[in-house]
């Protein structure tokens, strides 16, 4: 077998790892994992079923770590060591059925991708309540793929972000609110910047609004391509919700949603974001021009198309006219 990352004119097999011959054990080995591990310093396991935390974590299965809470600080102070890291990003591979945790760091630079099945739900389980803090690390640029998060039997809120947690990205995750107690938010940022929520799910009547953008800067904000359901509203920016950094604004954007709430789908108090192409759903009235579905900036919205207790399937804002 020779390796298709080398130059075409060379001839050079992998490199075995002497008496082991899986895919995983290749010298180059990252390569045939995933597209995530090909730039990764170190690619590490873990499987809170048959893990241990006092293992290496790397290596492959058997290694692997039995937390969440252990592998992010491995990887943290991993990227953090030495110049083979700080422009890398690792990887976390992790399998549960569910991990029963929560949170207080996050590892910079790292993916953490769930694998295999909880339950009748084909994505990685993480069950807790998660406010991640400066006191641990800055928690710059995670990213989350491929979990399934849940509250854990109390309820509250199931991510809380300050502004030391910049860069987090969600993404083809499932937030549900059936929790013993009914969860209250899926996320709740503030002043979390360049915030990434992308191809997720929102199932469940939330007890307040599910995805939460508090007073503060929320520059680079992206809630793309979800499905959000509601008990109040959907998506809520706070009017005291701003979008620059110093002097430049650095945009929002609300994109492809579809938002099913039983108040406002898409409630932009500040008016800042861009609101474009949703879809939005809701018991409420329509309100004037869609207000009781979708609140933003009238001048910041396009092709957003409602159904509400007294209009079926509207455009807003109504479409306007070149003359």
């Amino acid at each position: 077998m020779t390796n298709a990352l080398a130059p075409l004119n060379s001839s050079r097999p992998f490199r075995m790892k002497a008496g082991i011959s899986r895919v995983e054990d290749l010298a180059n080995g990252v390569e045939a994992l995933s597209l995530a591990a090909v730039g990764a310093k170190t690619v590490y396991y873990c499987d809170g079923n048959a893990g241990v935390d006092t293992n290496s974590g790397v290596g492959g299965w058997e290694n692997s770590f039995k937390t969440l809470t252990v592998a992010l600080a491995a990887s943290q102070a991993d990227i953090s060591l030495n110049k083979y890291g700080w422009a890398a990003r690792n990887v976390i591979f992790c399998r549960g059925d569910a991990f029963t945790e929560n949170l207080v760091l996050l590892a910079q630079k790292t993916d953490v991708i769930g694998l295999g099945h909880w339950d009748r739900f084909p994505l990685c389980g993480l069950i807790g309540n998660h406010v991640p803090t400066a006191a641990a690390n800055a928690g710059l640029g995670t990213r989350f793929f491929n979990f399934h998060f849940r509250a854990a039997a109390a309820g509250g809120d199931i991510w809380t972000l300050d502004s030391t947690v910049a860069g987090l990205s969600f993404i083809n995750c499932r937030f549900d609110s059936m929790s013993s107690t009914t969860a209250t938010a899926a996320i709740v940022a503030t002043a979390s910047t360049d915030l990434v929520i992308q191809g997720c799910e929102f199932p469940g009547k939330w007890s307040d609004s599910t995805i939460e953008i508090a007073a503060g800067d929320a520059f680079g904000l992206r809630i793309l391509d979800n499905y959000v359901e509601g008990a109040t509203d959907g998506i809520e920016l706070n009017s005291a919700v701003t979008d620059s950094a110093g002097v430049t604004e650095r945009y929002m954007l609300i994109k492809d949603n579809v938002v099913v709430s039983v108040d406002i789908g898409i409630n932009d108090a500040s008016g800042l974001a861009y609101v474009i192409g949703n879809r939005v759903i809701t018991e409420n009235a329509q309100g004037t021009a869609g207000a009781g579905a979708i609140v933003a900036g009238a001048k910041r919205m396009l092709d957003n198309r409602i159904s509400a207790s007294d209009v079926a399937n509207a455009v807003v804002p109504a479409e306007g006219s070149l003359a």
